[in-house]
């Protein structure tokens, strides 16, 4: 097999079974930010490794965290691919490997020997002559944060890292990696770049080695250097410290951090371009403006511009989104923006030439241009003099603190440019060429046509497939809000459309509550057109889109992904909500939440359909990234292999692929009964016991189902009121069934009962109760 080529300029993360989600995706981000544009940066599956000629093309091929075993068993057993890894560094390649990857770039691996979770084996890619031997620090646990702790680091002189001298870092990530152990005598071709400082030893384990192999190079890190210190799950290894770090401190450690990864690229011969020589020509000062700042990508304090991007085949479709008369007309021209002030934001269109006052604008000025965009905060006009209050002492009183308003700050929305395409260095948090490859994955999957016009049945023309055309905002006041309370924009818009966002400042959930976002959540909300016909179906489109969301993270229900009714997506699963592994006692978490709005504009039904789930979330947040390593841990005895690792792109493109599906089935169908036996299959409740508070006294009942004409839930009274003149239950539930879509009491017959008896129904409509899965309580939603 070949090495790299002199033009080699592909940075290949490992991407399959074994993988930590987590892991895989603080990799793919910090080694962007250090080496986009020089590089691209993007995940690699096993079909790759084995069946892709990706040697020539490739710089460094990183293996990021996770377990060892299944890297064997996948790489080395199933496809064969070791042998070409090594053959690659051997011809002048360059490896990495974080904690599980060191491990398995070892010549044998010694792991827990003499305990439960015992591994010892050779390993062919064997860059290192000795073994690694671990956890080097007691308490690690498969799918926990037991073992995880902050270490220092003594980094070595060395001419390899850039570093001539002796210094430390202090409060990196470690969560069960190993030290190397050098055989007698030491080989020439390993030089140690770090050790484990403060450990009490009378010489430190060595935690970090680089070694030569042939021509080419590998770094093998015990600690994870690639999750940054002020998030989850660094930040809760640090404040596990007996003498917690001050803000500042960590501040200095996480720049630490960043220059120490960049110094390894380096040792690896990789050429990360030097932030720090873009100059802003309009700072007189000199001072740094092209620098991106890794910790404001991770958390933003402002909303940042919206993309609208289309599938690549399709790309009159951003071109159009915004083309209606409508919508044009209400747009005023200031320099190179359009001006359109709506319902609830002011928002400015523009495209990539917008952004600069030069003749000719370049990708690189546009990336400039949003980095600055993330640093400068807008400014909020201070409150007016009026609001001042003169209490009786003559004092001024000051005026209670409020947050920002975000929705007052106008709103940028980039639009395609036909001189500067779009290109993952915009948007470092969801790369977007991934995610249409994943996109036309999903639809090959499912036996469909991508990157195609549809004929519509209930619309003049065509229109697209759903996730062909995407807003996407880093960071948004809230997708659902600005689709749903922008008039023009929700009466105007193209759809079927979905609108993405990384982070949002204000999200919306159920009633009156606020869906917070963290890093690894993946919110979107969807436009759609639903037919007159179907008005009276509304409430079935949470369910479709919980069903939706289940099929497209959990196919085949081993994560434990299931619905909780009306609108939650949780997790059942051994692991979670306190429940151990092995148990045999399952415990339920909330993974997600879907919100549907209505709205009846231009003579049609607009939905907006809006969802969060947890997908990369650290800690103690349950997302599908734990739910993955729960699975690893359950399967680390048997021969089954590990489902991919979710990502954002695949588990975005995977969702919009079965909502399509599902959306055109309700459709054809006009109703949800295709669906019953599918819900029922994914959801908690089948048989639960509860008690509905609405009522004097409360009344216990038993789930059943719900309806398929109205999409209630359908229960039964564990036991009947003795009393004769009353059935327990308020006028509220003493109904007959009257196709509304209310609560209601039915005595219904049923055969069930013998001898041609009645069963007594209590069905609750979605949208005004409120169920409290863990006590099991159904009341009045406030």
């Amino acid at each position: 097999m070949p090495g790299p080529s002199p033009s080699a300029h592909q940075v290949l993360v490992y991407s399959g079974p074994g993988v930590s989600p987590l892991s895989l995706s603080h990799t793919i981000l910090t080694l962007s930010l250090l080496l986009l544009p020089h590089y691209t940066v993007q995940p690699a599956t096993p079909e790759v490794l084995s069946s892709q000629p990706w040697e020539p093309s490739c710089a460094l091929l990183v293996i990021p965290g996770g377990r060892d075993l299944p890297f064997v068993e996948e790489l080395t057993i199933k496809r064969k691919v070791t042998k070409r890894i090594k053959e690659y560094v051997e011809q002048g390649g360059k490896y990495l490997g974080i904690c599980a990857g060191a491990y398995f770039g070892t010549k044998q691996v010694k792991f827990d020997v003499g305990g439960d979770m015992q591994v010892i084996g050779e390993r062919d890619l064997a860059f290192f002559p000795g073994s690694s031997e671990g956890p080097t620090f007691s308490g690690f646990q498969y799918a926990s944060e037991s073992g995880s702790r902050a270490v220092s680091l003594f980094l070595e002189p060395s001419s390899s890292a850039s570093t001539s001298s002796h210094r430390s870092i202090d409060h990196l990530y470690y969560n069960g990696g190993g030290h190397f152990v050098l055989p007698s005598p030491r080989p020439s071709n390993v030089e140690v770049l770090a050790r484990y400082a403060d450990t009490g030893k009378d010489e430190d384990p060595i935690a970090v080695v680089l070694t030569k192999n042939g021509k080419g190079k590998s770094i093998l890190c015990s600690i994870h250097p690639e999750y940054p210190l002020n998030d989850p799950p660094a930040r809760l290894a640090i404040n596990k410290l007996e003498h917690p770090p001050e803000i500042d401190e960590i501040e200095a450690s996480e720049k630490a951090r960043i220059k120490w990864v960049e110094e390894l690229l380096k040792a690896l011969d990789l050429n990360p371009p030097d932030k720090h020589q873009i100059l802003n020509n309009d700072n007189q000062e000199g001072e740094v403006q092209g620098e991106e700042d890794p910790n404001l990508l991770l958390h933003p304090t402002h909303p940042s511009p919206i993309f609208v991007l289309s599938h690549p085949d399709l790309p009159e479709l951003s071109t159009d989104a915004i083309s209606k008369n409508e919508l044009k007309n209400k747009m005023i021209t200031e320099d190179k923006w359009e001006i359109l002030k709506d319902g609830n934001d002011q928002i400015h269109f523009g495209n990539a030439e917008s952004t600069s006052n030069s003749a000719s604008t370049s990708e690189d000025e546009v990336t400039r241009w949003l980095a600055k965009k993330r640093r400068d905060q807008p400014q909020l006009e201070p409150p007016p003099i009026e609001s001042l209050k003169i209490d009786s002492e003559g004092d001024v009183s000051p005026p209670i603190p409020q947050p920002p308003d975000f929705h007052s700050i106008p709103k940028t929305i980039l639009l395609p440019s036909p001189n500067i395409p779009y290109t993952p260095r915009w948007t470092p948090l969801f790369n977007f060429d991934t995610y249409w490859k994943e996109l036309d994955s999903a639809r090959k999957s499912s036996g469909r046509r991508s990157g195609v016009m549809r004929k519509s049945d209930h619309a003049q023309g065509e229109k697209c497939a759903l996730g062909d055309l995407v807003l996407y905002g880093e960071t948004v006041t809230s997708t659902q809000t600005m689709l749903d309370r922008n008039p023009l924009l929700l009466t105007n818009l193209s759809a079927p459309l979905a609108f993405l966002a990384t982070f949002q400042l204000s999200g919306r959930g159920r009633g009156s509550n606020i869906w917070l976002s963290p890093a690894g959540c993946l919110q979107f909300s969807l436009l759609l057109d639903l037919p007159s016909s179907l008005s009276n179906k509304m409430v079935f489109i949470q369910y479709i889109m919980a069903l939706a969301v289940c099929e497209a993270v959990d196919e085949d229900g081993k994560l434990g992904v299931r619905i909780k009714w009306p609108n939650d997506i949780y997790a059942e699963v051994e692991g979670v909500n306190g429940t151990e592994i092995g148990s045999g006692k399952k415990g339920k978490a909330k993974l997600g939440g879907i919100l549907v709005n209505t709205n009846f504009v231009g003579g049609k039904w607009r939905i907006v359909v809006g969802c969060g789930i947890n997908v990369l979330n650290a800690l103690p947040t349950t997302s599908l990234s734990q739910l993955h390593s729960l699975l690893a841990a359950r399967l680390s005895n048997s021969n089954k292999t590990l489902p991919p690792a979710p990502t954002m792109e695949g588990t975005f493109a995977k969702i919009m692929n079965s909502f399509e599906n599902k959306w055109e089935q309700f459709i054809d169908e006009k109703g949800f009964k295709g669906f019953m036996n599918e819900y029922h299959g994914r959801w908690l409740h089948s048989g639960q016991e509860v008690t509905l508070t609405t009522t004097e006294p409360p009344t216990p009942l038993r789930i059943l189902s719900i309806t398929p004409d109205h999409g209630l839930l359908r229960c039964i009274p564990i036991k009947k009121s003795t009393s004769t003149t009353s059935n327990g239950l308020t006028p509220l539930y003493n109904r007959t069934v009257d196709q509304s879509a209310e609560d209601r009491y039915s005595p219904s017959s049923s055969s069930s009962t013998g001898g041609g008896g009645q069963t007594e129904f209590v069905d609750l409509q979605p949208d005004g109760n409120s169920f409290d899965l863990m006590s099991g309580l159904i009341k009045r939603k406030v």
